[in-house]
């Protein structure tokens, strides 16, 4: 390499660690004010105690808070170590993503995946703190990552647009089916008194099975006349949900049998990617709805409480989120990753006595950066193994 080139990669490395230290800043703005509903412009940044606003040499990530020994100017307040962790974490991971997508050879590569990373991290931290993930950060984060199709550099090991939707659809299909087969085996059977109206789970259950037995394109069509129906008759029209997954079952045998209908493969991938485009499709619908005033649901008399759920739904939309940004492999190894980070950690609370609850978004997360990564050579590694 030249120095001239060098020297430009060492300005832009340095330029990405400090842009990730703003961006951090920020960050810590929007991780604290989009759950409470509140502007992420105005007012300026204050002290959540004493209410002063704080002034430009407070606002400098990492540094005004060393300085300050984590406590505000004005009231004393202690001032969480969570906030320049935030920004290290943003600086780190901007920089991390420079250094594997250098600009001189990958062009706007980098910058989206900076773009993807910095809503992944507010995302991870909202859940931590609320057991949610916003709609209005989820959705526009699969619409950066599909978007980053169109401008990934030839070489950068990421997907292509037909990639990226298939690795949304099967994402969040995986998480939408462990969100339907494990609430109902926590009902003990019984169906759902989710009734949403024109689209919801009904959707999803549908697409699910037809696609499971004649591919996803069925189930999206089934999806859609369903939809249809319901719009033509004003009403709900549905399958139990029991039922539903019984006949899923059944076909899932039928296919594991060579021969008779799709090989397994297919038939798997068809009932996912059916199954996770219908769920994106009826959370997309609900969050316009919600951003125009209407509700998605009303409760029958005497069913307010809660039903058990074994996935919560946000899971559902970033595992979309991961698997466009991955491609449909890589998105099974940031799974399978935040399947043993998830038990690996629940069985370190167990032992040292924890009792709070860490939702599954951070795991995925966190699954999800090492496949961006290192999905290919720990597929490698396990293929591998495979054939050893």
């Amino acid at each position: 390499m030249s120095d001239p080139i060098q020297s430009l990669s060492v300005l832009s490395t340095v330029f990405a660690l400090l842009l990730g230290a703003l961006v951090g800043s920020f960050a810590n703005v929007v991780i604290w004010r989009v759950p409470r509903g509140e502007s992420i412009v105005w007012p300026g940044s204050r002290c959540p105690r004493c209410g002063r606003r704080l002034t430009p040499t407070e606002l400098v990530p990492v540094v005004s808070w060393a300085v300050q020994r984590g406590r505000c100017r004005g009231c004393s307040a202690r001032i969480s170590a969570r906030y320049p962790l935030v920004e290290l974490l943003m600086a780190a991971g901007f920089t991390a993503i420079i250094l594997r997508w250098p600009l001189f050879d990958f062009g706007p590569t980098a910058p989206l995946l900076m773009a993807l990373f910095a809503l992944l991290l507010i995302l991870t931290f909202i859940d931590l703190d609320t057991l949610t993930l916003p709609d209005a950060l989820t959705l526009p984060a699969l619409a950066v990552a599909l978007a980053g199709t169109f401008v990934y550099a030839p070489g950068s090991g990421l997907p292509d647009l037909g990639a990226a939707l298939a690795g949304a659809g099967i994402g969040a299909g995986m998480l939408v089916l462990i969100n339907r087969l494990g609430g109902l085996a926590l009902r003990r059977l019984r169906d759902t008194r989710e009734r949403l109206w024109p689209i919801g789970f009904d959707q999803v259950n549908l697409a699910a099975l037809v696609g499971l037995l004649l591919g996803w394109q069925a189930g999206l069509i089934a999806a859609l006349a369903s939809l249809l129906l319901n719009l033509l008759t004003r009403r709900t029209l549905r399958l139990p949900e029991g039922i539903t997954y019984l006949l899923w079952l059944i076909v899932l045998v039928v296919v594991a049998t060579p021969g008779l209908l799709l090989p397994l493969p297919q038939a798997i991938g068809g009932s996912l990617g059916a199954a996770g485009a219908a769920a994106v499709a009826g959370a997309l619908y609900w969050w316009i709805a919600g951003l125009l005033g209407h509700s998605d649901e009303e409760p029958a008399p005497g069913e307010e409480d809660e039903e058990p759920i074994a996935m919560g739904f946000g899971d559902v939309k970033l595992a979309a989120v991961l698997g466009a940004m991955l491609g449909w492999q890589g998105m099974l190894v940031a799974l399978f990753a935040a399947v043993v980070l998830g038990a690996v950690f629940g069985v370190i609370a167990r032992l040292t006595g924890g009792e709070r609850t860490i939702p599954f978004g951070p795991y995925l997360v966190a699954g999800g950066l090492i496949a961006l990564f290192a999905a290919q050579p720990l597929i490698d590694w396990y293929t591998g193994l495979l054939v050893a």
